[in-house]
């Protein structure tokens, strides 16, 4: 078997990492408090600073210990007959400087967000809300049986709690009052945290925002329309090929990035076919510019923004002709292949047991090949074996799901 084997270490590292804050300026837990976060990824920090507590809500922690690396969980105590919130400002700089890093993609989940339908033993609710504003970007959440009431107001997007049911601490097993805002290429955003008390007493709520992305049954994404994404180096041009169902989709701009995963439009294709699925090409020549990335942003006729997995074409020749990356997936993964000729391909993802728990046989051309493969978001979290046979040769490499 060809192929390379990380080490498992790295594995257990999230994508952000808000831990050990430090304040900078401003008096602890007050509006105007600026806080430093050292080194939420490899070289880059993050400085956040409270815009706003409301009145009648005081911030008693501002990072909990029962939660996660990934996590930022502040606990807010709120008076009777209370609505407000508590909004924090993030900038993400480069390591030691105050200049801006930009982000290939920021993920925020707001977890636990729920209620008490008598909180007061008189009858009174008490419902938590949370917002995010990356600006722009896309949600994810629960449709069916969800306890949230979601809605948009500009680039914020709004969850509020409907079900008046108490989730005790901070669970990210409670996917019904949970929901997931994504967006790329930024280097600030803004989150609230809030709760509306119409009880008679004062309550103490645990709040947690995880910077990483959660998937959902029955989710808005879970039926995307984008059925697949790949790409073909050959000759000195690239052809991306992608196949969608036409029922909702307005346009598809392809966005390039030279040398590193830093996005612009190259194209833009309209829909014009209301039903069906069809197979759409877009060729670019090469450059000499390094690693070249790929993606698809596709807009819905509702205005709706989704964008497809990253594939990339190395400058360097592949190694053993076969590389699965990356080597912690989410949703997707992404399969590079050089083959010498027209072939079918198996991919599988194996675990630890010897049970296969996905397979998919893939066209593959002469050429170096980027091909997505998707439906991976339900595996449950472990780690796994991908293998990829073809032309009676088989490869493999350690995968990871959260």
């Amino acid at each position: 078997m060809a192929g390379f084997l990380p080490s498992l270490r790295g594995y257990a590292q999230p994508d952000y990492d808000f831990r050990n804050h430090i304040l900078l300026s401003g008096a602890d837990m007050q509006t105007g408090a600026v806080y430093l976060f050292p080194s939420v990824r490899p070289g880059v920090d993050a400085i956040m600073t409270l815009t706003h507590i409301s009145s009648g809500i005081t911030v008693s922690e501002m990072d909990g210990s029962s939660g996660y690396p990934e996590a930022l969980q502040p606990t807010l105590v709120v008076d009777a007959f209370t609505s407000g919130y508590l909004e924090m400002q993030f900038q993400f700089v480069m390591s030691g400087t105050s200049t801006p890093s930009i982000q290939t993609e920021v993920p925020v989940t707001c977890i636990d967000v729920d209620g008490w339908a008598d909180n007061d033993g008189l009858g009174n609710p008490l419902y938590e809300f949370d917002a995010v504003d990356l600006g722009g970007g896309y949600v994810d959440y629960q449709l069916t049986g969800g306890e949230l009431t979601m809605s948009q107001t500009g680039t914020w997007f709004n969850g509020k709690n409907n079900g008046g049911l108490d989730y005790p601490g901070r669970d990210t097993t409670a996917r019904e009052v949970m929901f997931t805002v994504v967006n790329g290429n930024i280097s600030s955003f803004a989150i609230r945290v809030g709760v509306d008390n119409q009880s008679s007493i004062a309550v103490s709520r645990l709040r947690s925002v995880y910077f990483k992305k959660f998937f959902y049954p029955n989710s808005i994404l879970s039926k995307s329309s984008l059925l697949s994404f790949q790409g073909l180096e050959k000759e000195e041009m690239i052809d991306l090929q992608w196949k969608i169902t036409q029922h909702d989709i307005k346009t598809v701009v392809i966005e390039k990035g030279n040398g590193s995963p830093v996005f612009s439009a190259i194209g833009e294709i309209s829909s014009n076919v209301k039903s069906g699925q069809i197979v759409y090409h877009y060729q670019d020549p090469k450059s000499n510019q390094g690693d070249i990335y790929y993606r698809l942003k596709i807009i819905s006729v509702t205005g709706k923004v989704m964008y497809s997995s990253i594939i990339v074409f190395y400058s360097k020749a592949v190694q053993g002709d076969v590389k699965i990356y990356p080597s912690i997936i989410q949703s997707s993964a992404i399969i590079q292949l050089k083959s010498e000729k027209l072939s079918i391909a198996q991919f599988q993802l194996v675990d630890y047991s010897g049970r296969i728990v996905a397979q998919k046989n893939i066209l593959v051309q002469a050429g170096i090949n980027n091909i997505a493969i998707n439906d991976l978001a339900n595996i449950r979290s472990g780690n796994y074996l991908a293998i990829v046979r073809v032309n009676r040769k088989i490869y493999n490499q350690k995968i990871f799901k959260p």
